[in-house]
């Protein structure tokens, strides 16, 4: 984390036309009052700052800092606000993270704007968190994706020295996918794409784990076609014990059927990343899981550049040393207090995904 903030700071304070900021998260502490000094400098200084929050993710943003950003010249806008009636509704966040300067940069991933991400909650380490971040076409694209949230149609941005060429032909190519339900369902289509065309890998870091049985069962196809399918998953250090157990209540059959179930020790884990065949490569906010594939507003960036990957691979490789690999055996013995837990949030899980889905088909 110290690197992403370092980056995303050092940023924004190079703006000189635009800042575009979203995110799921934004909350009170030091260094989220530190990006806002920054956003509140930035538009009085005469740059074009525009904000989205999610009014659910960030309803510890306080309003005085809200107040601060509109009088400093700030556009802040906030994404869905709560409704009473309706799971769906209910459920239909802006999960996105994504931050755009100048028509130049542009960065996603999973980071959030709270202390915890920094410091880690009181006990802990600081979170393990992915920032991938991009020059070139990709951020024009990301400045289109960025407002299609926004009441305001896509500025012009004026300063044509901004925008920098292309960037990626010398080593490789990289498209924004959108996850955008019910319209678009791009991120959990290129998701089963890869799964189905997978001949050697698929290695899946994600802090929360619970796939529609469509996705499931194409990792499991995937396994039985010889295809190396390895889970890095959070461990003891997680934001939601209680919904560990539900994710656990997994392991025993994707053992079972092949796949190989490590559970991160260091830190917790929270990026979302993916690398199949050692070529592919997905990064950006979504988790594993029927809420980013089904309603969450989602924002990944798809790769097929070696080089990219390379890093990428490097990188599970020395998360993985890092991990602790399930053992199917002393699995299989765990407690029985520990099955019944596992089974009630299993039977849960399955409830709310079905009143969620309703008619709606795979």
């Amino acid at each position: 984390m110290p690197a992403i903030i370092e980056w995303l700071e050092l940023c924004l304070l190079d703006a000189q036309a635009e800042i575009l900021f979203e995110n799921y998260i934004f909350a009170e502490g030091d260094w989220p009052e530190r990006v806002l000094r920054i956003l509140c400098d930035k538009a009085v200084a005469g740059v074009q700052v525009y904000i989205t929050l999610d009014a659910l993710g960030s309803r510890g943003f306080p309003s005085g800092w809200a107040a601060e950003l509109r009088a400093a010249g700030a556009h802040l806008h906030w994404y869905h606000h709560l409704q009473l009636k309706g799971l769906e509704k209910r459920l239909r966040r802006s999960h996105r993270r994504v931050v755009v300067v100048d028509g130049q940069w542009a960065a996603v991933g999973g980071f959030a704007i709270a202390d915890d991400w920094l410091t880690g909650a009181p006990g802990t380490m600081p979170y393990r968190e992915m920032l991938f971040a991009c020059r070139g076409n990709l951020a024009e694209q990301g400045r289109q994706i960025f407002f299609r949230h926004r009441p305001e149609s896509l500025p012009r941005l004026g300063m044509a020295a901004f925008f920098q060429p292309d960037t990626l032909w010398w080593w490789g190519h990289g498209r924004f996918l959108e996850g955008a339900p019910p319209g678009s369902l791009a991120v959990r289509r290129r998701l089963l794409a890869a799964i189905h065309a997978a001949r050697q890998s698929i290695w899946i870091a994600t802090p929360y784990f619970n796939p529609d049985p469509i996705i499931l069962r194409a990792i499991y196809r995937a396994v039985q076609r010889g295809v190396d399918v390895r889970l890095l998953l959070a461990g003891r250090i997680t934001d939601h014990p209680l919904l560990r157990f539900g994710i656990q209540a997994y392991y025993q059959k994707l053992m079972r059927r092949g796949v190989h179930v490590y559970e991160y020790e260091g830190a917790f884990l929270h990026a979302k990343y993916l690398l199949v065949d050692g070529s592919w490569a997905s990064i950006g906010s979504a988790n594993l899981d029927f809420l980013s594939l089904w309603f969450n507003h989602e924002l990944n960036l798809e790769l097929r550049a070696p080089l990219a990957a390379l890093l990428l691979r490097t990188l599970f490789l020395r998360e993985f040393a890092q991990a602790r690999e399930i053992d199917p055996e002393p699995w299989r013995r765990r407690p029985r207090w520990r099955r019944i837990i596992e089974w009630f949030w299993a039977q849960l899980d399955r409830w709310v995904q079905a009143h969620a889905l309703g008619q709606r088909r795979y």
